[in-house]
């Protein structure tokens, strides 16, 4: 399940950061289907990206997707109610840590998204025109398929994803499992201590 989530935060900063950037007009379908198979072609014609390069990888998440993802409206999210209780140095850290979490792992599932493309499976209707969830099958030969859902919502001005579930589990709920288990071990310094581990660690797993 750890390796299938982090192949899926591929695809979840991609479309996220693409998201913000697309008219209501545009069918939440159409965007999520288009994105994603946008960012499989890059992967493949960039030996660097699909190599998951450090530079690369960076460049990319810094030209096509920080301008456009919340980056602290998700950290808001993954640590829950005790973002209330940090001070403005604690935000920070929690912030850019997580940031650097996600672009780390990012980065190690770039050398397996490659070999996947991307299929529309049939979405959920809402009853909230302002909400959907669009689901999506990626495949490849000789694997199993992997069922992803996206949660996107219609702000009026354009449509945003704000989390993917991958067997059935919700990519920032996960995280905000696991950051309330350490928040109520050790508080908000607990957190940031094992955020540095985790980040250090993923750094150092790099090209193996």
């Amino acid at each position: 399940m750890r390796k299938l989530i982090s192949l899926v935060v591929v695809f979840f900063l991609s479309v996220f950061g693409a998201a913000a950037t697309a008219e209501p007009s545009v069918s939440p379908e159409k965007l999520v289907m288009e994105v994603s198979t946008q960012v499989l072609d890059e992967i493949k014609k960039d030996p660097a990206l699909a190599a998951a390069d450090p530079s690369h990888v960076n460049q990319l998440v810094d030209k096509k997707i920080l301008p456009y993802t919340d980056f602290a409206t998700m950290t808001r999210m993954a640590v829950g109610p005790a973002w209330r209780k940090a001070d403005e140095a604690q935000r920070k850290d929690i912030m850019q840590l997580f940031r650097t979490l996600l672009v780390a792992v990012y980065s190690g599932a770039l050398k397996e998204a490659n070999n996947y493309t991307v299929e529309l499976a049939k979405s959920r209707p809402s009853n909230d025109p302002r909400l959907t969830i669009v689901r999506t099958r990626l495949v490849a030969s000789q694997r199993d398929p992997i069922q992803l859902d996206y949660r996107l919502m219609n702000t009026g001005k354009d449509w945003k994803i704000f989390d993917v579930c991958v067997g059935g589990v919700w990519l920032v709920e996960n995280y905000r499992s696991q950051f309330a288990s350490v928040i109520g071990n050790s508080g908000l310094t607990g957190l940031i201590a094992q955020l540095k581990d985790r980040v250090q660690k993923l750094e150092a797993n790099k090209g193996k």
